[in-house]
């Protein structure tokens, strides 16, 4: 029989198709309870960016998380979106209150044709189509307790009269009781708010997300414990009726630098003595025995590398370490900082130092004797457990997080949570929210915040002008903030599963210093918030812009639903572009996608979906499906760039950015950009002459390789042999095979010619030519898993037993250290043995992958074509082992100059032989086969599973912790870990500087560059940077001189115009010819004469060099005096090809300079892929003008051995055209 009626009703959609667990009769009655009992996942999805923010622990517990969203205004809608795209178990809605007009504007999901009905019923459809391995529903109706004890997490945002401020504590106070957490959102105009109570006792097993870290020890020694504050240093040494706790500052400080002068015996200096900091005084104390912490002892561990980056508080794993007496206790502990510790091989806490970045304290190990040697470490998170308060204690007492930081409007966050106690009041007296731009009401909202400070006694200032606008606007939204603020929330909910640090308690953020008071009240349509925030002009200069946004992938979607919200350029031009198709993995966090878009291209796809959002960007919409390159710049062209008012970036790689960073400064465009990584975030704004471009930054990791020689000898980390793994990938399965079908489909002559354009190359192409052509002939699955058994031994027994045999373990180096210490681990040679399931299992991937490069007959026993695991264990079986012949290893230490490698005479015949050998081939008789593609999101083609297996057989070598193919799909597939969370919350930071480009803010000083960290609730607002500026100055550096011993050497930049960026150009209008570009250089107004160019490039070519055509007159002219003078016809001969030589650098260097710049500049690099361009960009060297009078020349700097003179200019910009 049916169940009897429940608060908690789901409507059924006719339009939406019941998911397959679900039957009919329970789609009226669905609770979280019965949802439970059904199956779940029964939809494919791939959650790897996703795990890669957040781990498969917190995965897990997201799974079963629950989560309630009351309210779907923009802020409801952003978070109900996020959360659905994480893929918790179940996500309920609800919001009985009527659609408006105004609703459409930071509303994504509702129409036009949606006015007056209920949000929730008005947001079913598309909410319940984003996620279908989630439980969506929404409730409509009374909101009881026993609705909200169904869910893990409810979250109410803004304030609706269901939920006025006595009934929002009511719902906490619940909720805290019943093990709830539980949430709370308002946006009141350009602010918002967030209030969380997490209840007691709940656990943080990763406060921060950051990965753990892993240590090299170089030394550990017992020293007396570090003072932990000045006061234990003065209690340490002062007579004990001095009262430290009743000193102020200045005495105490005072007193501790007497203390080091008259028992350590150090002297200051009075200006020194006023500057030492409490960090220097107790440096100071803790390395002198006289002053040192008496009694008391810690251990103190000596970092490899330049920082250990650990904090205080935090927990580490301590291995390897070798000390000189036997530990107390043979087993691991786990030992909090300042405890004796027994063994150092175990988990420890620590201290980090104050000032040295690569030490650390631990507690007392001074029974433990002195470090012998080794020893490494892996940081180990421990969970914490903390207690939350209500939200009626928190009202007037409020924790409000301090990581929210403007350097713009210092302390604004208290005066934003004033403005929130008024409003609060105003709406549980009233029921609703002051009227839109009603002066009295914002009045009255005045004087609720004074009269709450008095009555309350706050400490908190009244900032009338800002309580005004929040009381003003607090009916309004914009998609900006909403997406900020359901980013942060959806966050927020997610914590529950214990990953990162929940919001303590409250977090305001505003933007108020967009609102200047132009707005205007009244307009009923999906613009009218941001009229009544902006006014009509900003509108119609919104809607009138052409912009281009690059990339319709994560960044790209929620940008396109900001421009959708508020029909940004729907009367200008819309440019969009991605060239990439969308992939399964896409779908967890690019919101504009669903699985019927999978195989589509991106920006098609994207730019549907954001005009069903707002029909009115319908016409707008210019859909490129092209990357931006140089090969493009024929679409991308110069009237293109000519017409755009600004760029917005939604791009994912470097180089990318860079080229259109280029481009920007090029047409002095306004750039913003952003980026992502797992919970953190940064957006920048980058205007002309300004501020930097995005290429002067340092974008992080960027450019911090692993050095070859760790990565080959020396790895110490898992990371370095899942690279290694993945660098052999490429030259066992895609750079051999592609040799030998280059060598197939080209024929032997073509393939040579290749091989003799560069020999050092070519060689090691020739040979896996061969090798493959050998192989091709008869492959079989015996071959492959012999040679996947070759290379077993050669790579984890041969190389690793080599380099035994030529760096014993006693070796020492050249400083007589131990060669094999700190970072450099002893290896350990892996013997075959085929009954070890590691190593069959390597030999079985790699075996599948050859076949499937050879093209081997598909084996019944596998899957997918594969041959079977138990076929490749039998082969193995029967393979013998061969015996290891020493090979001697040279090795490059990490720093040291990499040697060139050179191509011998050895080589050289070796390279003939090949050749001739090639050459006996009948290509045409040769079957093709496939260089592997590695692909990292095929599960059915072994390439992750043979990273896994080959990087932990590496890692076995060197004793290193293994890794979850997770971690190496992620590291070798280059996968960068992103979540919805962030994306949409950085967008929206972005859309913020976007109004103030509509706004006409001028004002640099008014821009923010933000940085968010979504796991520790951060938000930074910094003013930009002044532009990068050449300037001129003096560098200097020593080197070794032959015959001089060690000299200095001095270079003397100058900077003509001194200070110039990059946004400077010498433009110069013409199709000159090269003398008369040097003449119209020197004429320049930014230079103003005293250079010459002495040499003008396109890029790394050479397009001209000035040369002295007098000195080849003088050879001709000395010529032919001696062609006169001469009797035989050889020295005529002779001296005539001298003249003839010298005639020739003659007219060459005449026909440079009369040649046209432009003509040269394509011949040397081709015709440009933008035929409207009218101008070619150039790079110069320039020197100084020699014909310069010689008391300006004295005044120069000096030009000598040991002093050069470097000039540096801007480009020039060649208007040919």
């Amino acid at each position: 029989p049916p169940s009897p009626p429940s608060p908690f009703c789901v409507r059924e959609h006719p339009a939406l198709p019941l998911p397959p667990h679900t039957t009919p009769a329970l789609t009226h009655e669905r609770t979280p309870e019965t949802m439970a009992d059904a199956k779940i996942g029964e939809h494919k999805e791939d959650l790897s960016r996703m795990k890669g923010a957040y781990g498969e622990k917190m995965i897990k517990k997201l799974k079963n998380m629950k989560v309630a969203v009351f309210g779907l205004r923009g802020a409801g809608i952003e978070t109900a979106k996020n959360l659905l795209l994480a893929g918790p178990h179940t996500v309920m809605v609800h919001d009985d209150a009527k659609v408006e007009a105004v609703d459409l504007g930071s509303n994504f999901y509702l129409a036009e044709s949606d006015v007056g009905k209920p949000r929730g019923a008005a947001c079913e459809k598309d909410l319940a189509d984003i996620n279908p391995n989630t439980y969506f529903s929404v409730h409509t109706g009374e909101i009881t307790t026993d609705l909200l004890k169904q869910y893990s997490t409810v979250i109410f945002t803004d304030l609706q009269p269901q939920w006025p401020l006595s009934k929002l504590c009511a719902y906490d106070k619940f909720c805290s009781e019943n093990g709830v957490k539980f949430i709370w959102t308002g946006i009141l105009g350009m602010s918002m708010s967030i209030f969380s109570n997490f209840g007691k006792n709940h656990e943080i097993f990763d406060k921060d997300g950051a990965p753990e870290r892993s240590i090299v020890v170089a030394n550990v020694e017992s020293v007396p414990a570090p003072y932990e504050k000045l006061d234990d240093f003065l209690a340490v040494h002062l007579p004990k009726y001095f009262d430290v706790k009743k000193m102020g500052y200045s005495a105490k400080k005072e007193w501790a630098i007497k203390l080091l002068e008259e028992k350590a015996g150090l002297k200051f200096e009075e200006k020194r003595r006023k500057r030492l900091t409490v960090a220097e005084i107790l440096d100071y104390a803790e390395g002198n025995p006289k002053t040192a912490n008496a009694g008391k002892f810690a251990g103190k561990i000596t970092t490899e590398g330049e920082r250990h980056l650990l904090h205080s508080g935090e927990w580490v794993k301590l291995e390897e370490i070798q000390m000189s007496k036997e530990p107390e206790s043979k087993e691991e502990g786990k030992f909090e900082y300042g405890a004796k510790v027994t063994n150092i091989n175990s988990t420890v806490q620590l201290k980090a130092h104050r000032t040295n970045p690569r030490i650390f304290f631990i507690g007392d190990i001074s029974s433990l004797g002195e470090h012998v040697k080794g020893g490494i470490g892996n940081q180990k998170k421990m969970s914490v457990y903390k207690n939350y308060q209500l939200l009626e204690e928190q009202l007037y007492n409020p924790s409000i997080e301090s990581g929210v930081q403007n350097f713009m409007k210092f302390g604004v966050s208290t005066k934003l949570h004033l403005g929130l106690l008024a409003l609060l009041q105003f709406h549980e007296t009233k029921g609703r929210l002051p009227a839109n731009l009603d002066d009295a009401e914002a009045k009255e909202v005045v004087e609720l915040a004074k009269k709450i400070k008095e009555e309350k006694g706050l400490f908190f200032e009244v900032d009338e002008e800002l309580v005004t606008k929040m009381a003003k606007y607090a009916t309004t939204e914009t998609n900006a903030m909403a997406a900020i603020d359901g980013g942060f929330v959806a966050q927020e909910a997610m914590k529950q599963t214990g990953k990162y640090s929940p919001i303590d308690q409250f977090i305001h953020f505003d933007a108020y210093e967009l609102v200047s008071g132009d707005g205007k009240a009244g307009r009923n349509d999906r613009y009218g918030h941001y009229v009544s925030l902006f006014g009509e002009e900003f509108l119609k200069k919104t809607h009138e812009s052409n912009y281009f946004l690059v990339g319709c992938g994560a960044l790209g979607c929620e940008f396109l639903k900001n421009i959708a919200m508020i029909g940004l350029g729907c009367k200008g031009e819309i440019h969009i572009t991605d060239d990439d198709v969308i992939e399964l993995s896409n779908l967890s966090r690019q919101f504009l996608f669903r699985r019927k878009h999978v195989g589509k291209l991106k920006s098609e796809s994207a730019a549907s979906v954001a005009c069903e959002m707002n029909p009115e960007v319908k016409a707008a919409m210019k859909v490129h499906k092209i990357r931006v390159e140089p090969k493009t710049e024929s679409v991308f062209n110069y009237t293109f760039w000519n017409n755009l008012d600004f760029v917005i970036n939604a791009l994912d790689n470097i180089k990318a950015r860079v080229y259109m960073d280029g481009k920007c400064i090029l047409h002095e465009k306004m750039l913003f950009e952003s980026g992502t990584l797992g919970t953190q975030a940064n957006s920048s704004v980058h205007i002309p002459h300004k501020t930097p471009s995005y290429a002067e930054g340092s974008p992080p990791g960027e450019g911090q390789g692993i050095a070859m020689c760790t990565m080959t000898n020396f790895p110490y980390e898992p990371v370095h042999c899942i690279e290694w793994s993945r660098t052999m990938f490429g030259n066992m399965f895609e750079d051999g095979p592609a040799a030998y079908e280059d060598m197939r489909k080209a024929g032997v002559d073509k393939f040579l010619e290749k091989v003799d354009s560069n020999e050092a190359e070519g060689l090691p192409k020739l040979q896996s030519a061969l090798k493959w052509a050998e192989l091709a002939k008869n492959a079989n699955l015996e071959t492959c898993v012999q040679l996947a058994f070759d290379m077993f031994i050669e790579e984890y027994r041969n190389k690793v037993k080599d380099l035994i045999s030529c760096f014993p373990e006693n070796k020492k180096d050249k400083q007589g250290l131990p060669f094999w210490r700190g970072r450099k681990r002893f290896p350990v040679a892996q013997e075959f043995d085929a009954s070890n399931d590691v190593y069959v299992d390597f030999l079985w991937h790699t075996a599948c992958i050859f076949a499937d490069v050879l093209g081997v007959a598909k084996h019944e026993g596998g899957s997918n074509g594969y041959p079977s695991r138990a076929e490749v264990a039998t082969i193995a079986t029967g393979l013998k082992v061969p015996e290891w012949k020493p090979k001697k290893v040279e090795v490059e230490e990490e720093g040291e100059e990499k040697k060139k490698p050179s191509f011998s005479a050895d080589d050289m015949n070796l390279l003939d032989k090949l050749r001739d050998d090639i050459k006996k081939i009948d290509v045409s008789a040769l079957p093709a086969i496939g260089p592997a593609d590695f692909e990292k999101d095929d599960d059915s083609n072994h390439h992750i599973d043979w990273i896994t297996s080959s990087a932990n057989l590496r890692a076995d070598t060197r004793r290193i912790k293994r890794s979850e193919r997770h971690h190496c799909r992620m590291v070798a597939g280059r996968i960068i870990a992103a979540i919805a969370t962030t994306t949409a919350s950085i967008t929206g930071f972005i859309f913020l500087e976007v109004y103030k480009k509509l706004l006409g803010m001028d004002d640099v000083n008014k821009y923010n560059w933000s940085t968010i960290n979504l796991a520790t609730n951060q938000i930074i607002s910094e003013m930009p940077a002044d532009p990068k500026q050449v300037y001129t100055h003096v560098s200097s550096h020593q080197e070794e001189s032959q015959g001089k011993g060690i000299v200095t050497k001095k270079l003397t930049n100058i900077a003509v115009p001194n200070n110039h960026t990059c946004y400077d150009f010498i433009d110069i209008k013409g199709d000159l010819t090269f003398d008369e570009l040097a003449t119209a250089f020197q004429e320049h107004k930014m230079i103003q004469g005293g250079l010459e160019i002495t040499g003008i490039f396109a890029g790394k070519a050479d397009l001209y060099t000035t040369a002295d055509v007098s000195m080849y007159e003088k050879q001709k002219a000395k010529a032919m005096e001696r062609l006169a003078k001469a009797r035989s016809e050889g020295h005529k001969r002779a001296f005539q090809r001298q003249i003839d030589s010298a005639q020739a650098y003659i007219d060459s260097i005449k026909a440079q300079k009369v040649a046209k710049v432009s003509e040269k500049y394509f011949s040397v690099c081709g015709k440009p892929a933008d035929p409207e361009l009218p101008f070619i960009l150039l790079d110069i060297s320039v020197g100084v003008d020699p014909n310069l009078p010689e008391w300006l020349k004295a005044r120069l700097p000096k030009k000598d051995d040991l002093n050069d003179v470097e000039v540096v200019t801007p480009k020039i910009r060649l208007w040919y055209k």
